[in-house]
Formats: structure tokens, C-alpha cells, sequence
């Protein structure tokens, strides 16, 4: 699976300052030779034949041909670096995703897709409290070429009965073992009327995929990846904090949990620390600062 490579500003940068080298390289022998002139005419040296071939005249003819070809090698490197940087700062995050590169099913330890089963949370959210289902369906969807597998969650107010929220996700998992995210089909309710679409679809509007789970994340400590990308909407970014964490939520404790910190530069200063749990998926998120949204595993049942 290719990704964006955090070194190609590096390599333009390198191709940039290579070319300067060599074109003030090619200044030192011309500077050398100007000041060994004067010692070579005091001495008195008695070869004119010899000095008009091999001499000054001859040696400036020749590094004045090739000292225009080095300002064009270096001219020529000073535009690729800036195409290269252009390049990267226009297309930004652009993972290349190639079908025949995920596989049927996901099988990430800390982002399984049991189909039936449903992990039921608690979440609240300042003084708002609710209760939301999380559903591994059957159900899939050909995005960008990849089949998707659907997760479905509904959430309810705990003193209401309708629906205030109600979301697809759609995700696929490559052969290295990372889970991707491709779609989001989301709904808010207030009294079941429609307040808020938040859907994005990835290959539509800009909208790209991102890793929801990477396949070793102790690869990723403190190393930030993308986790959706859509612009100007959703941008979230994630970085692994730890790998083998113990988190208590009130259906039990769980131990060797991953740690990832969610974060975009659309929210400064707003954060989500998630920990998922081997063999069951995410356990407990909590939003910062405090106040924020919290969400904790109370339950796992099959349908």
C-alpha cells in the first residue's frame, strides 16, 4: 500500500543544494588557476608553444563552456525541487489505493468485524446522556474499487425513544492488516426530524480514505498518520501514545490496550484519547478537555 512519503520535501531539498555544490565547486579551480597566473609569469617560463595549449587562455576557454552548462544543471535542480515541494503542498495526504490490495473480510486484533455482534456504550457528552449500539453487519459497499464492510450505530437519548443519531461506516482492510475508513453515513435526529448530514464518501468532493487501525501500531508511537480526509470537514489526524495499556470501563478490564490520540487542525486545541482493546475494539474514548465526550463499553451481546 503506497503512502505519502514524508520525504520528498527532504529529496528537494537535497537535488537543490547538490546543484549549488557542484556549480561552486566548479568556481574553486577557475579561482585557483587566476591566482597561480602571476607567479607562473615572474618565473620567467620560456614554453610559448607549451602555454598556448595548455595554459590559461585554453583552460578559462573550457570552464567557460562548461561553467553555462553548470548554471543550467543547477537552474534545471532548483525547478524540480520547486515542482516536487508545489507538487506536495497541492495533493497534501493522497494515499494511492489499489483493489487488488485488500482483502475480504477484517481480521485487525484491535478492530475486529464479527458479523452480529453488537457492542453497546454509555456516552455522555456535557449533560447530555446516551446510549449507542454499534452493529457489524453483513452488509458491504464497493467504494473506490474496494468492497467495504458496514458497522451501524444508533444512538438513543436516555429518556427519549427515538433515534439522535444514526451512522454508517464503511470500512476494508489492506493485506498489511491496516483497516481503512471510506465512508461515513450519518444522520442526527431531534425528535426524528433530520438536523444534520455529516455524510463524505471517499472518491467524491475531495473526500480521501484513511487508516482507522494501522496493522503495528507500536510502528506509530508518537508518529502522526491520517486518519479521514475529507477538506474542510473532516481532517483527523491520529498518533499511537501507547501499546499496552489497562483501561477499566464498566464491562470489565482490559489490559494491552493500544492508546491513539485523534486530533485536525480544523479543531485546535480539541482532542479524543481512544484505547482498543485486542480481540474486542475500542473500549473507551474520552474527549478533551475535560467535559468533552466520553464513551465506554458496557456490554457486547450478538444478534
Amino acid at each position: 500500500m503506497f503512502l505519502p512519503k514524508d520525504h520528498l520535501r527532504g529529496v528537494a531539498v537535497f537535488l537543490t543544494v547538490s546543484f549549488l555544490f557542484l556549480l561552486a565547486a566548479q568556481e574553486l579551480p577557475l579561482a585557483a588557476q587566476g591566482g597561480l597566473k602571476k607567479p607562473q609569469a615572474a618565473a620567467g617560463v620560456s614554453a610559448p608553444g607549451f602555454m598556448e595549449q595548455a595554459g590559461p587562455g585554453r583552460a578559462a576557454a573550457r570552464h567557460s563552456r562548461l561553467l553555462p552548462s553548470l548554471i543550467g544543471l543547477a537552474v534545471a535542480g532548483a525547478v524540480v525541487a520547486v515542482l516536487v515541494l508545489t507538487v506536495f503542498k497541492k495533493t497534501g495526504y493522497n494515499p494511492h489505493i489499489i483493489p487488488q490490495e485488500f482483502v475480504a473480510g477484517i481480521s485487525n486484533s484491535y478492530f475486529p468485524h464479527v458479523v452480529g455482534q453488537v457492542r453497546n456504550y454509555a456516552v455522555s457528552e456535557g449533560e447530555n446522556r446516551f446510549s449507542l449500539s454499534v452493529t457489524s453487519t453483513p452488509n458491504s459497499k464497493m467504494i473506490m474499487g474496494v468492497l467495504c464492510l458496514g458497522i451501524h450505530e444508533q444512538g438513543r437519548g436516555i429518556t427519549s425513544v427515538g433515534l439522535t443519531e444514526d451512522t454508517w461506516r464503511w470500512y476494508a482492510q489492506d493485506l498489511d492488516g491496516n483497516v481503512w475508513y471510506f465512508a461515513r453515513e450519518t444522520k442526527k435526529y431531534d425528535y426524528e426530524v433530520v438536523t444534520e448530514d455529516r455524510s463524505w464518501l471517499a472518491g467524491t468532493n475531495g473526500a480521501k480514505p484513511g487508516r482507522i487501525m494501522v496493522a503495528r501500531p507500536q510502528d506509530y508511537v508518537n508518529k502522526e498518520y491520517q486518519l479521514d480526509f475529507v477538506p474542510g470537514v473532516a481532517e483527523d489526524k491520529a498518533m499511537v501514545l501507547g501499546v499496552n495499556e489497562t483501561v477499566t470501563v464498566p464491562f470489565g478490564t482490559f489490559s494491552g490496550c493500544v492508546k491513539i490520540k485523534v486530533y485536525s487542525d480544523l479543531e485546535p486545541g480539541k482532542e479524543e484519547i481512544m484505547y482498543f482493546a485486542p480481540g474486542t475494539g475500542l473500549v473507551l474514548s474520552e474527549g478533551l478537555p475535560k467535559g468533552g465526550r466520553r464513551q465506554e463499553l458496557v456490554g457486547i451481546t450478538n444478534e
